[in-house]
Protein backbone atom coordinates (compact mmCIF):
# COMPACT_ATOMS: atom_id res chain seq x y z
CA UNK A 1 0.00 0.00 0.00
CA UNK A 2 1.15 3.41 -0.94
CA UNK A 3 0.64 6.91 1.12
CA UNK A 4 -2.45 8.04 1.49
CA UNK A 5 -3.28 11.19 0.95
CA UNK A 6 -6.44 13.69 1.47
CA UNK A 7 -6.55 16.58 -1.16
CA UNK A 8 -8.31 19.65 -0.25
CA UNK A 9 -10.01 21.83 -2.88
CA UNK A 10 -11.69 25.11 -2.38
CA UNK A 11 -12.93 27.22 -4.84
CA UNK A 12 -11.67 30.82 -5.21
CA UNK A 13 -13.26 34.00 -4.24
CA UNK A 14 -14.81 35.94 -6.91
CA UNK A 15 -14.00 33.13 -9.58
CA UNK A 16 -16.13 32.91 -12.88
CA UNK A 17 -18.79 30.29 -13.74
CA UNK A 18 -17.04 30.18 -17.17
CA UNK A 19 -13.86 29.47 -15.62
CA UNK A 20 -14.70 27.15 -13.34
CA UNK A 21 -16.65 25.10 -15.53
CA UNK A 22 -13.59 24.99 -18.27
CA UNK A 23 -11.78 23.81 -15.03
CA UNK A 24 -14.46 21.40 -14.48
CA UNK A 25 -13.90 20.20 -18.39
CA UNK A 26 -10.36 19.25 -18.19
CA UNK A 27 -11.24 17.64 -14.52
CA UNK A 28 -13.25 15.31 -16.90
CA UNK A 29 -11.14 14.75 -19.45
CA UNK A 30 -7.81 13.96 -17.31
CA UNK A 31 -10.41 12.09 -14.93
CA UNK A 32 -12.06 10.41 -17.68
CA UNK A 33 -8.39 9.36 -19.84
CA UNK A 34 -6.39 7.90 -16.55
CA UNK A 35 -8.81 7.63 -13.70
CA UNK A 36 -7.85 10.52 -11.56
CA UNK A 37 -7.83 14.16 -11.46
CA UNK A 38 -3.98 14.83 -11.88
CA UNK A 39 -3.86 13.22 -15.46
CA UNK A 40 -1.27 10.71 -14.66
CA UNK A 41 -1.40 7.07 -16.27
CA UNK A 42 -0.38 5.44 -12.98
CA UNK A 43 1.53 6.06 -9.78
CA UNK A 44 -1.56 7.62 -8.27
CA UNK A 45 -4.86 5.41 -7.57
CA UNK A 46 -7.60 7.96 -7.16
CA UNK A 47 -10.19 6.59 -4.17
CA UNK A 48 -13.06 8.86 -3.91
CA UNK A 49 -13.92 12.06 -4.34
CA UNK A 50 -16.36 13.89 -1.83
CA UNK A 51 -18.19 17.45 -2.58
CA UNK A 52 -19.19 20.50 -0.43
CA UNK A 53 -20.54 23.56 -1.17
CA UNK A 54 -17.01 25.37 -1.02
CA UNK A 55 -14.95 22.21 -2.84
CA UNK A 56 -14.30 19.10 -1.63
CA UNK A 57 -12.26 16.40 -1.12
CA UNK A 58 -10.08 13.55 -2.89
CA UNK A 59 -8.66 10.54 -1.26
CA UNK A 60 -6.01 9.12 -3.58
CA UNK A 61 -3.08 6.50 -2.93
CA UNK A 62 0.33 7.42 -4.26
CA UNK A 63 2.70 4.61 -4.70
CA UNK A 64 5.15 6.81 -7.19
CA UNK A 65 6.97 10.00 -6.02
CA UNK A 66 7.40 11.78 -9.78
CA UNK A 67 4.29 11.12 -10.28
CA UNK A 68 2.50 12.55 -8.00
CA UNK A 69 4.84 15.67 -8.86
CA UNK A 70 3.37 15.58 -12.11
CA UNK A 71 -0.32 15.07 -10.65
CA UNK A 72 0.28 18.32 -8.94
CA UNK A 73 2.07 20.01 -11.45
CA UNK A 74 -1.50 19.46 -13.95
CA UNK A 75 -3.06 20.90 -10.68
CA UNK A 76 -1.37 24.06 -10.39
CA UNK A 77 -1.18 24.55 -13.84
CA UNK A 78 -4.82 23.19 -14.91
CA UNK A 79 -6.80 24.67 -11.98
CA UNK A 80 -5.26 27.03 -10.05
CA UNK A 81 -6.88 29.95 -11.24
CA UNK A 82 -10.04 28.50 -9.81
CA UNK A 83 -9.08 26.24 -6.80
CA UNK A 84 -6.59 26.32 -3.72
CA UNK A 85 -5.49 22.97 -3.69
CA UNK A 86 -3.37 21.00 -0.83
CA UNK A 87 -2.54 18.03 -0.09
CA UNK A 88 -2.11 15.80 3.53
CA UNK A 89 -0.39 13.23 3.74
CA UNK A 90 -3.22 10.31 5.92
CA UNK A 91 -2.11 7.57 8.40
CA UNK A 92 -3.81 4.67 10.18
CA UNK A 93 -4.62 6.42 13.60
CA UNK A 94 -6.71 3.43 14.69
CA UNK A 95 -3.73 0.97 13.73
CA UNK A 96 -1.90 3.65 15.54
CA UNK A 97 -3.30 3.90 19.01
CA UNK A 98 -4.28 0.12 18.46
CA UNK A 99 -1.97 -1.28 21.27
CA UNK A 100 -2.45 1.86 23.96
CA UNK A 101 -5.96 1.17 23.86
CA UNK A 102 -6.18 -2.06 23.97
CA UNK A 103 -4.05 -1.60 27.64
CA UNK A 104 -6.67 0.34 28.61
CA UNK A 105 -9.40 -2.15 28.81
Amino acid sequence: MGQMYLQRFVYSAGVTKPALDQAWGEGFKAFAQTGNWGGVDSGVTHHQTYGTGWGGYVLIEVEDPEAFGRYQAFHNQTYGHVVHVTWEPLWDMDEGFEATIRDLK
